[in-house]
């Protein structure tokens, strides 16, 4: 397994959220769609805080996303761009948020993660 690998597996864990302090990000390139649109390279930044919080950034061409919210064994909830929202991972390095009113859909994959119809 590649470092890049083990990091990711740990940040999609919420292993490390005690051993990460909150004013270090670990920033990789992944892929992201917003609402079914095809996928694009993007910028993936994620802080934990000391309680396990994730603030996950994600920049691709003009847009820019953030999911703030806690991992619970595969399953997430927390806030997509300020509103209430929920999240799975489909597999490691590879999850999908939806805000509560349904309006909003993001997914997110490393490579590895790739859901492949993208």
């Amino acid at each position: 397994m590649s470092m890049r690998s083990f990091v990711l597996v740990l940040l999609a864990s919420g292993a490390c959220a005690g051993a990460q302090a909150d004013d270090e990000a670990v920033v990789q390139q992944v892929r992201c769609a917003r609402d079914y649109a095809p996928a694009q390279a993007c910028r993936f930044s994620d802080r934990v805080g000391a309680d396990g919080t994730h603030t996950m950034e994600f920049s691709f061409g003009d847009q820019r996303m953030r999911f703030v919210g806690k991992s619970q064994t595969g399953w997430w909830s927390g806030r997509l761009d300020g509103q209430p929202a929920m999240g799975y991972e489909i597999d490691r390095g590879h999850t999908v948020y939806s805000t509560v009113d349904l309006k909003t859909a993001f997914e997110w994959w490393s490579d590895g993660g790739n859901p492949g119809a993208r």
